[in-house]
C-alpha cells in the first residue's frame, strides 16, 4: 500500500502573533477560535458559522474542568490526517498542553489556508447608488470653479479705503 507524502504546516507554531487579531482570541477567548477553526475544518467554510457553537462550549467547558487542552490535541490530529500533515500524537499532546494559544493559532490559520477565506452564502455584488456615480459638471459649474469671482466694485472701495488708513 503506497501512502502519500506528509505536508507540511503551512504557518509555523512560533508564527501565532500574526494575525494580531486571532493571536489575542487565542490567549484571551480561545474557546471562541477553537469554535471557529472546527467549524471552518468540518464544513469547509463559515457559513453558518456562530461565535458560540457546540465546539466553543465544548472547549470552554473542558478548560473549566482543567482539561481543555484534549480538544484541540484530538483537532490536531484529525488536521493532520485530513490535510495529510506531518507530525505526531506526541508533538499534539506538547503542544495542546505546553503552549495552547499557539497551537490554536497555528490551527485555526491552517484551517484558513486549506479551506479558503470566509464566504458568504447569497452575496449580492454591491450596487452603485445615484450619490455614488460621477456627473459631469456643467459648463457653467466648471467656470465658477475654475475662476474665482471678481472683487465687485465696492469691494474694491472698501479695500483702498483700508490701504488710506494705513499710510
Amino acid at each position: 500500500m503506497a501512502y502519500a507524502q506528509k505536508e507540511e504546516w503551512h504557518n509555523s507554531c512560533a508564527s501565532c502573533c500574526l494575525p494580531f487579531s486571532t493571536c489575542l482570541l487565542s490567549w484571551f477567548c480561545p474557546c471562541m477560535v477553537y469554535g471557529r477553526m472546527r467549524h471552518r475544518v468540518k464544513n469547509g467554510n463559515l457559513n453558518e458559522y456562530s461565535t458560540f457553537n457546540p465546539s466553543c462550549a465544548a472547549f470552554c467547558g473542558l478548560t473549566c474542568l482543567g482539561v481543555g487542552f484534549i480538544l484541540p490535541m484530538i483537532s490536531r490530529g484529525d488536521m493532520r490526517a485530513k490535510y495529510a500533515l506531518k507530525g505526531d500524537a506526541c508533538t499534539d499532546c506538547l503542544l495542546a498542553c505546553c503552549c495552547a494559544p499557539c497551537d490554536l493559532t497555528q490551527q485555526d490559520k491552517e484551517a484558513e489556508h486549506r479551506e479558503g477565506r470566509p464566504l458568504i452564502a447569497n452575496a449580492q455584488q454591491p450596487q452603485a447608488h445615484d450619490a455614488m456615480t460621477y456627473q459631469a459638471q456643467s459648463k457653467q459649474a466648471h467656470d465658477r470653479m475654475a475662476y474665482p469671482a471678481q472683487p465687485t466694485q465696492a469691494h474694491n472701495g472698501l479695500a483702498s479705503q483700508a490701504q488710506q488708513k494705513h499710510y
